[in-house]
C-alpha cells in the first residue's frame, strides 16, 4: 500500500515531534498521538482487507455526502477520513490511501 497525505499540514503533524510543533495546534496532543498511531497501522498494512480485521479501527465506508471516503476512529469524537485508489504499475495493482483530514465525527 502507498500512503499519501492530502495536505502539508497533515504530513507535518505526522512527521514533526510533538514538542517541536509550533504555535497553538488545532488538535489536542492526545488526538495527534492517536493520529500518528493510526497512520503507522496504515503504513504497515498490506491491504485494505487487513484494515478490516482491526476491530478497534472501526474502518468503514462512509455514506451520504461523504460517500467517496472511508474512515477510521481516532477516539470517540474524532475520525481520520481516507480516500482509496487503485493504481496499476507494471501490471501490479497498488492500493493507495490518501489521508484527507481529521474530522469531528458528528460535525
Amino acid at each position: 500500500m502507498r500512503i499519501i497525505f492530502k495536505n502539508k499540514d497533515l504530513a507535518t503533524l505526522y512527521t514533526t515531534p510533538l514538542e517541536e510543533l509550533k504555535g497553538k495546534q488545532k488538535f489536542a496532543p492526545e488526538i495527534i498521538k492517536q493520529f500518528r498511531k493510526k497512520v503507522l497501522i496504515l503504513i504497515n498494512a498490506q491491504s485494505t482487507a487487513e484494515l478490516r480485521q482491526f476491530a478497534g479501527l472501526n474502518f468503514e465506508k462512509l455514506k451520504g455526502d461523504l460517500q467517496e471516503y472511508y474512515s477510521i476512529r481516532l477516539n470517540q469524537q474524532f475520525r481520520l477520513l481516507l480516500q482509496m485508489n487503485e493504481i496499476v504499475e507494471d501490471e501490479i495493482v497498488i492500493e493507495e490511501i490518501i489521508i484527507s483530514e481529521i474530522s469531528k465525527h458528528y460535525e
